[in-house]
């Protein structure tokens, strides 16, 4: 609801775009409010096919314009954000463009009372102008043409995690990638430790799907390399922050490389990957 009230903000004129809500979850029927309206055009679907990779393709297929604009149902975008995207896709005249990104800031449930998970998060968070000097971007805050997605195929479905990296990178083997710093789309910082394990837990299925499915031995590495990365994170923070930031990081640390173990053994040993 918030997503919906927020896009009635943008500075574009409604009649220049329209939103396509796909919902994904089968136990929980997409509805709103008999007196909620707005002012732009808005469409209600569902996927039954699991998986968000699965339900953006089924909003790229039924989407009506040129341009495709990606973000997550709990995100506030900046009233521009349409704006400063519309105003940059027209001036792409040879359509070299394959990605357009920007930041995506933080925002807390309650910003003078941090859990350990966002004090985690406030010194982590998403590095959108680092992932695109990579060639890549997250799906929160994601820009393209219509017919490039296509191009490509698409989302791939039988990932849970790790899609919008993997499409990311085969459409800027081809096409240019573009980092706005005005073009911002706020996330909420995940408030429990259990959220944020479960955030990695998907993404180490993710890649493991993506990359080590038939080199276990590659995946105990990788597995290895990120809980020392965890740890070295936690341990300089002990030097750098007070007492109680410094502690809560280790704490959630902890948390993050035993759920990493875990995720390890439970995939190894033919377990399916979390959504």
């Amino acid at each position: 609801m918030f997503l919906l009230e927020q896009l009635g903000n943008q500075t574009l004129a409604p009649n220049f775009w329209e939103v396509l809500v796909v919902n994904n979850d089968p136990y929980l029927p997409l509805a709103l409010p008999k007196d909620f309206s707005v002012s732009y055009k808005l469409k209600l679907m569902e996927e039954p096919k699991p998986g968000s990779y699965a339900a953006r393709n089924r909003g790229i297929s039924e989407a009506q314009g040129d341009i495709i604009a990606f973000t997550d149902s709990d995100m506030l975008p900046n009233p521009e954000w349409l704006a400063v995207a519309f105003d940059k896709f027209k001036s792409d005249n040879k359509k070299e463009i394959g990605i357009l990104t920007g930041p995506v800031p933080l925002y807390y449930r309650y910003p003078d009372n941090l859990t350990p998970s966002e004090i985690y998060e406030k010194y982590t968070g998403f590095d959108f102008e680092g992932y695109a000097k990579e060639g890549a971007t997250g799906a929160g805050n994601w820009f393209s043409y219509k017919s490039v997605l296509e191009e490509f195929g698409c989302y791939r479905e039988d990932l849970k995690s790790n899609g919008d990296t993997e499409l990311s990178l085969r459409i800027t083997s081809k096409y240019r990638i573009e980092y706005l710093p005005e073009l911002e789309n706020r996330h909420p910082a995940r408030h429990s430790i259990e959220d944020l394990v479960l955030r990695y837990r998907r993404i180490l299925g993710g890649t493991y799907s993506r990359r080590f499915s038939s080199s276990q031995l590659g995946f105990l590495a990788h597995t290895g390399n990120f809980i020392l990365r965890r740890y070295r994170f936690a341990f300089k923070k002990l030097f750098t922050l007070t007492s109680k930031e410094s502690l809560a990081i280790l704490r959630v640390c902890n948390a993050i490389n035993l759920g990493a173990v875990k995720e390890y053994f439970h995939l190894v040993r033919g377990g399916e990957t979390k959504r």
